[in-house]
């Protein structure tokens, strides 16, 4: 063997490869290990967002508080929306107790009037339609709430009607004796509180002989004091009528409205005539009536006629939601006529003239078999879904009112109003099953079979609840985001351009999740006292001791990232919590029960966390109820939460295994950026370990040199960074073996500016040649 070929022998040859993770496209994924997924999915992502296709993420904005104090009590806000009132654009919420306000202009509510359950607010035609699960309501200011009555021709839009009836008979009205004849009747069961006016009244009539030349009119009077409520001309000089019968009507002038389930006098009234001409009142013969009265001075029952007469208004339909479709507000949601998709004539007080206002079932005619779950419009397209114990969508179908029907479209789909969004070009719909989009492209064929949340499937149905489960669209990050109350985070869906499937070529929409923080109860300005009472327990207090002024439970506690359980007083378990006064302080406050020490001495990181009782898209902002009462919102702007708490954002790859042995790890690359630069951990995990890292890489990026001194606005505490690339690299060399590895992202630190990660790189060689 020649010198050259030992060498060759002798000289050890190491094969190179490495792991690229440039980019997480499919984003989040827990509906498996972190063993089973594909390089381009996460199996944390919490306070990143995925920002387009390539799978690139950055740090989320801040929430703020928006309104300047609380709800009445602090109760939760359940709706949020600005309208206009006329010309005047105003901001509505609805809370827990159903009560209404209105935000001044320093931003705090005023309240207006109470509901009658959950409210939904829509703008309309220049008012704010109320939707409570009971009668329809409406704002034509921010003084007082009112019936949105229908005053339109239809059936339901009379107090009473006998227009079509037999006209069989007469009573005369000025024949020297009577000077008011009238049609006595109980005005509809509505909500106690409310108020309806008479607007219209019609009555057929014509001359006997010749009627005297003064006017005829009408007046609404209580039947318990005579009073009268409204008034009207029908016809100044009576003696222009002819003996061919007519009806006369007239629009009201109202002093005071009708309350519900009260009798009153619809008189017809005119004097000066004789038995020979006179005013005929014509009427349809009954037996034992009780509608006709005539006046002589006082009242009398005539129980053989019925007067050929009518007033309007009558009372709405019932409603829980809706939305605007070619100019008609269409609502559901009614508990006598589940199945009814209801519609205005053009304005929110006619529901009912022919071929203008009306219903239309659901599938079929029956106003019980197909109760509806939500409605929502896309393009020019109407949609109606069904519930899970009926599913179905329905598109609505008709060139004219008089012709809607709602046709089955897809079976075995269902959601909620709360969950059923419209984002532009396409419906995003939840339900137990699933995450369910539909884009105008999809509306005219077969829904595809997967969802979109198939990748956190595990997440929703553990912690969904249909009466409960709320959603909204952020447009300028074109995301859904989803809100199961019982999870402590918003889980989120990026709706535009998603990536591309590996396995099927189908479309997948990335997900990540959102923690949002309404305090942190931080050594600065709270500190931790020991309870009176029960063991290793500790309750909240201001740096300077007393009130710490948490005005309602937190939503959930989180300790140094980690959701601890709530639990009761004085016999907290380690790592759990509670809220209320245990120790006779005069006020309420948070516990914490650890057994590691005070936890103003381990330093842990606790934290109040927000979880959305309501969202709102507003001009481009996402606006978020909370259960203390406030409104907040989300500004992309901003880095700390309430401009005081760094968020938390963290971020972990998948578990990585190396076929059949053991390699040696040797470089690290991370590929991030931020404009103002930032400080972060990168946590490595090996050889299937999951809750502890074995090593952890502290990271620095740094400033960038185009950023302006203007834009230079961060606190001056956490501009931690450096200002020469050089000195902060991105790569770090390692030296570790395993067969599996994964990695993550902590501890970051912003500085003003998001911080970018596009990807990582593992370089790594194999032991043996």
């Amino acid at each position: 063997m020649g010198y050259q070929a030992l060498l060759k022998v002798g000289r050890p040859s190491y094969k190179w490869g490495d792991i690229d993770f440039s980019g997480f496209a499919l984003g989040l994924n827990t509906s498996v290990r972190p063993t089973q997924l594909k390089l381009t999915e996460l199996a944390q992502c919490i306070n990143f967002i995925n920002i387009n296709p390539a799978g690139y993420h950055k740090t989320r904005g801040a929430i703020n508080k928006y309104t300047n104090s609380a709800t009445t009590n602090n109760s939760p806000v359940k709706a949020f929306k600005k309208v206009f009132i006329g010309s005047t654009s105003y901001e509505l919420l609805i809370d827990a107790a159903y009560k209404v306000y209105y935000l001044d202009g320093s931003l705090d509510p005023v309240a207006i009037g109470t509901l009658e359950g959950d409210g939904q607010i829509i703008g309309f035609n220049g008012v704010a339609v109320l939707l409570d699960g009971s009668f329809i309501k409406y704002l034509d200011g921010v003084s007082a709430i009112k019936i949105a009555y229908d005053d339109g021709t239809g059936p339901s839009g009379y107090q009473f009607n006998n227009r079509a009836g037999d006209n069989d008979s007469t009573l005369e009205l000025g024949n020297g004796t009577n000077t008011r004849i009238a049609y006595k009747f109980t005005s509809q069961a509505w909500t106690a509180g409310y108020t309806i006016p008479a607007t219209t009244v019609i009555v057929k009539v014509s001359a006997q002989g010749t009627p005297n030349a003064s006017a005829i009119t009408a007046s609404l009077r209580k039947v318990s004091d005579n009073s009268i409520i409204a008034t009207g001309t029908l016809i100044d000089d009576a003696s222009d009528l002819t003996s061919v019968a007519e009806e006369l009507s007239v629009e009201m002038t109202v002093s005071s409205e009708m309350l519900p389930s009260i009798a009153y006098y619809m008189s017809i009234e005119h004097t000066g005539g004789d038995g020979a001409n006179n005013v005929l009142i014509h009427c349809t013969d009954v037996s034992g009536g009780a509608y006709a009265y005539y006046w002589t001075g006082s009242w009398n029952l005539d129980n053989t006629a019925q007067p050929l007469m009518g007033m309007r208004p009558g009372i709405p339909p019932k409603a829980a939601f809706g939305d605007v479709w070619a100019h008609r507000l269409h609502v559901a949601g009614d508990p006598d006529n589940p199945a009814y998709d209801w519609f205005c004539n053009l304005t929110h007080l006619d529901w009912s003239t022919p071929d203008g206002g009306g219903y239309v079932a659901a599938v079929d005619e029956d106003a019980q078999s197909f109760p509806i779950g939500g409605i929502s419009t896309i393009f020019t397209d109407l949609l109606v879904y069904g519930k899970q114990d009926h599913p179905y969508i329905c598109n609505m179908i008709g060139d004219t009112p008089a012709d809607y029907e709602l046709p089955v479209m897809f079976q075995k789909v269902w959601s909620t109003h709360k969950t059923l969004i419209s984002s532009v070009n396409d419906v995003w719909a939840a339900s137990y099953e699933g995450v369910m989009p539909i884009t105008g492209v999809e509306l005219y064929g077969d829904l595809r079979v997967k969802t979109a949340s198939d990748r956190i499937i595990n997440l929703l149905q553990a912690y969904w609840d249909t009466d409960t489960a709320l959603a909204g669209f952020y447009p300028k990050e074109s995301q859904y985001w989803l809100v199961l109350p019982t999870y402590h985070r918003v889980l989120v869906c990026r709706t535009k351009f998603p990536a591309t499937d590996p396995d099927d070529g189908g479309p997948v929409y990335p997900w990540f999740e959102l923690e949002l923080y309404r305090d942190r109860l931080r050594r600065s300005a709270y500190k931790w006292t020991a309870s009176g009472s029960g063991t290793n327990e500790y309750h909240a207090e201001i740096a300077a001791g007393g009130d710490p002024s948490i005005a309602v439970s937190p939503d959930f506690i989180t300790v140094d990232g980690v959701k601890w359980a709530k639990g009761t007083l004085g016999s907290l378990s380690d790592h759990t919590w509670g809220f209320g006064d245990n120790d006779t302080l005069g006020y309420s406050s948070v516990y914490l029960r650890d057994d590691s020490g005070d936890p103003d001495t381990t330093e842990i990181d606790v934290r109040s966390i927000l979880v959305p009782t309501c969202l709102a898209n507003e001009s481009g902002v996402i606006f978020i109820g909370g259960s203390d009462g406030f409104v907040y919102h989300f500004d992309s702007d901003e880095y700390k939460d309430q401009g005081l708490h760094q968020i938390l954002p963290r971020l972990r790859g998948p578990y990585v295994s190396l076929a059949y042995k053991n390699v040696n790890f040797d470089d690290l690359q991370l590929l991030a950026s931020s404009l103002t630069g930032a400080g972060l951990s990168i946590n490595l995990y090996k050889n299937d370990a999951y809750l502890t890292p074995f090593q952890t890489v502290l990271m620095n990026l740094a400033v960038s040199d185009a950023l302006t001194l203007g834009e230079a606005t961060m606190d001056l505490g956490d501009a931690l960074f450096t200002l020469g690339a050089p000195t902060n690299p991105i790569w770090r060399h390692l030296n570790f073996n395993a067969r599996s590895v994964q990695i993550g992202v902590t501890n970051v630190s912003l500085a003003g500016e998001p911080v970018y990660i596009n990807g990582f790189g593992l370089k790594y060689r194999y032991l043996s040649q």
